[in-house]
């Protein structure tokens, strides 16, 4: 995993608790699509267990029996079904093309008309059960053919209602219909589905904490690579910002001391910046930086750093020792005096003074480097510009300087 840098610890911690809630989310969403899923399967289940019945109650009608054992017969199927498995039947109806109860699941029901006004209560928060009822009170014809639609989820009531006909006797005669109306308890069925929850939400958040990890490691790889690239890249530029520069030429120093390797400190400073842009505005300022830092990409080597240290100046970490660091800066010095600036039609000039220090003669610490550097760099100012001076250790302060040699 790529570590941030200080810059982005708090955009770090806003991914993380981007993700978590990315995560919460996810289980929220994905236990909900798999308890709607959960209840679609027992509504499926309680269809099933209607058509079920709705056989029963066909073949009973096609064999040989009497209406006493077609009784007893669907009396004994829901007695046998509660005591073998948890079953969510209220009352099996066989309606007659009167309205009336002709077998039910309860024994003291059979001959009831379906107008009572028990039956009506039942219906009050079935939609399939109370279109039943309004139907026979309304004596329509087409009672008989009456049919659920089985896959809408009624949680205040399931009726499952399906037409049967008793086969005729005698050829030529019609057969005798019949409606059988299966009332489930929906309360049961909920009931199945709230114990299914817990595991429900378990598996989801399982799900969503994959999905989560998956969508860290997109960010990992792809996401947080240019995060720490914008973060420490001078848009402007392309070149490093002052701060990681900085972190990254002690890991160097420090291990060029270990290894007693010769390492070169050059800070670079654009001449008369504050005249380029007063003279042909900020924007001729911008594409003087921008026409720099372009140059110094290309003549660095990868074992180079390089970095806009702030305004006009830039600051160089070669691995070199002092006489091959000196060719490489004054190459460069001259590079830039021969690469003309061209903007909106102005052909200016641009030059660097450059202070460097060597750690042959100012050791490896980065800040003496630094300071014994920026030293020389004001000495090359007051020699006048577009020159490349190296301090030996001295250091001399910045306000100790004549005030002529401000930028």
């Amino acid at each position: 995993m790529i570590p941030l840098p200080s810059s982005l610890r708090q955009t770090g911690q806003f991914l993380r608790q981007l993700l978590i809630t990315y995560w919460l989310g996810s289980t929220l969403v994905i236990s909900t699509a798999l308890t709607l899923y959960d209840l679609w399967e027992h509504q499926k289940q309680t269809v099933r267990e209607g058509q079920q019945i709705t056989h029963l109650v066909a073949s009973s009608l096609r064999i040989p029996m009497t209406s006493k054992q077609r009784q007893q017969l669907l009396e004994s199927y829901t007695q046998t079904n509660r005591t073998q498995r948890f079953d969510r039947v209220n009352v099996t109806l066989v309606l007659d093309r009167s309205g009336k109860v002709a077998y039910s699941s309860r024994p003291a029901w059979p001959a009831l008309p379906i107008s009572d006004r028990l039956f009506r209560q039942m219906g009050q928060d079935d939609p399939d059960f109370s279109a039943v009822v309004q139907c026979f009170q309304r004596q329509d014809t087409s009672c008989m053919e009456l049919r659920s639609e089985d896959w809408n989820l009624h949680l205040s009531g399931i009726s499952i209602v399906r037409p049967v006909w008793m086969p005729p006797t005698d050829l030529g005669l019609p057969r005798q219909p019949f409606l059988v109306v299966v009332n489930f308890d929906a309360g049961m069925l909920i009931s199945d589905v709230l114990q299914d929850v817990p595991w429900l939400v378990l598996i989801s958040a399982m799900i969503a904490a994959v999905l989560a990890a998956g969508l860290w490691c997109v960010i990992s790889a792809r996401m947080l690579p240019q995060l720490v690239e914008a973060s420490q890249t001078d848009a402007l530029t392309q070149l490093m910002h002052r701060t990681p520069f900085m972190d990254l030429a002690m890991e160097v120093l420090a291990e060029a001391e270990e290894r007693q390797g010769d390492l070169v400190f050059a800070i670079l400073d654009i001449d008369h910046f504050k005249r380029i842009n007063d003279t042909y505005g900020h924007g001729c300022g911008d594409a003087a930086l921008a026409s720099v830092g372009s140059l110094l990409l290309t003549v660095t080597r990868p074992e180079d750093l390089v970095c806009r240290f702030g305004g006009e100046e830039f600051a160089m970490l070669i691995s070199a020792p002092r006489e091959a660091g000196a060719k490489a800066l004054e190459r460069l010095r001259l590079q830039l005096e021969m690469n003309r600036l061209l903007y909106n039609g102005h052909n200016i000039p641009l030059t660097v003074s450059i202070g460097a220090a060597a750690t042959a003669q100012c050791g490896y610490n980065v800040d003496f480097l630094y300071n014994s550097a920026d030293k020389a760099l004001y000495t090359a100012k007051r020699r006048g510009r577009n020159r490349l001076e190296w301090n030996d250790g001295e250091l001399v302060s910045r306000l100790s300087l004549p005030s002529e040699m401000s930028r």
